[in-house]
C-alpha cells in the first residue's frame, strides 16, 4: 500500500511537518543523557506509558494510552529492539514509508508514536532565557554568556550540568555563580514535564518546589494553597486550565531522577 503523504501531515498537526516532527525528535535523542534514560524498549516504553497516562487524576487518557501501547506491542512482535532503533527504521520518508507497508501498523498508529515521543515521552527543547526572571538584568546575561559555551537550550545544560562536577566546569569557565547554574539545571528540569513552559515553573520555584524531588513528596492541598495564595498576591486566578498541581506531583514522581547534587 503506498503511503498518503497529504494524509501524514494532517496526522503530525500542530507540528509544522512530518520532516519537522522527525528531525525533533532525532536531534533530542542526539544529547548523552536522552540516550542513557530514554532510549527504551517496546515493553519498557508499555510500562512506562502505562504509569504517565494511566497516573491522570482525571483519567483523562485511556483511551489513548491504549492505542498507544497496542503500537508499542506491535512493533516489539517486529523485533524493534527499542526507541534508537525504531527511530533509525523510519528516520525519513522512504524509510518510513517501506517500514509502514511492512508492518501491518495503521498510519495513524505509527504517526501517533511519533507524536507521543514529541509531545510526552521525550523532554522538551526549549531556550533557557525563557526559563530566567525577565526583569533580572542579570540573569539574562548569563543565558548569553552561556550561549558563548554552547549551551542555548534545556537540553543543552541538562546534558552538560547534571552533576556537581559539570556544574561547576560551567561555573569556572564562565564566571557564573554555580548556585544560579544549579537552579538554571532545575528549572530545565522540570520542562521534561509534558506540556509545562517557564512561567509555571517559576511559579513552582517562587513557592519553594525548587526541583522535581520536592514536588514529588508535595501535599496537593498543601501545593493548592501555597499556590493559590501567591498567585493571587501577583493578580492570578489558579485554575486547572492554568497549572495542573495534582498532575505535577504524578508526572514528578515517575521521571527518573537526572540531577545530582
Amino acid at each position: 500500500m503506498e503511503i498518503d503523504w497529504e494524509k501524514v501531515e494532517k496526522l503530525v498537526k500542530p507540528s509544522t511537518s512530518f520532516d519537522f516532527l522527525v528531525k525533533s525528535i532525532k536531534t533530542t535523542l542526539t544529547y548523552n543523557f536522552v540516550r542513557e534514560n530514554y532510549n527504551l524498549s517496546m515493553r519498557e516504553l508499555q510500562e512506562y506509558t502505562q504509569k504517565l497516562l494511566g497516573s491522570d487524576p482525571r483519567q483523562r487518557y485511556n483511551a489513548y494510552l491504549e492505542n498507544i501501547n497496542s503500537v508499542f506491542r506491535k512493533l516489539e512482535k517486529l523485533d524493534v529492539t527499542d526507541v534508537v532503533d525504531l527511530i533509525s527504521l523510519t528516520e525519513n520518508k522512504y524509510k518510513f514509508a517501506e517500514f509502514y507497508k511492512k508492518s501491518n501498523i495503521s498510519l495513524e498508529g505509527l504517526v501517533r508514536v511519533y507524536k507521543y515521543f514529541f509531545n510526552w515521552f521525550l523532554p522538551s527543547k526549549g531556550y533557557l532565557r525563557e526559563l530566567v526572571e525577565k526583569e533580572n538584568d542579570d540573569q539574562i546575561e548569563y543565558t548569553t554568556i552561556l550561549r558563548k559555551y554552547g549551551i542555548r537550550f534545556t537540553l543543552d545544560i541538562l546534558d552538560r550540568g547534571r552533576t556537581r562536577v559539570m556544574r561547576k566546569k560551567i561555573a569556572v569557565d564562565s564566571g557564573i555563580p554555580e548556585d544560579f547554574i544549579l537552579e538554571l539545571v532545575n528549572k530545565a528540569d522540570f520542562t521534561r514535564m509534558p506540556y509545562i513552559k517557564g512561567k509555571s515553573i517559576n511559579h513552582y520555584f517562587s513557592i519553594g518546589y525548587n526541583n522535581l524531588e520536592k514536588l514529588s513528596k508535595a501535599n496537593l492541598g498543601q501545593l493548592e494553597s501555597e499556590m493559590r495564595d501567591y498567585l493571587k498576591k501577583k493578580g492570578i486566578k489558579l485554575s486547572s486550565s492554568f497549572i495542573e498541581l495534582d498532575s505535577g506531583i504524578e508526572i514528578a514522581k515517575i521521571l527518573c531522577k537526572l540531577i545530582v547534587d
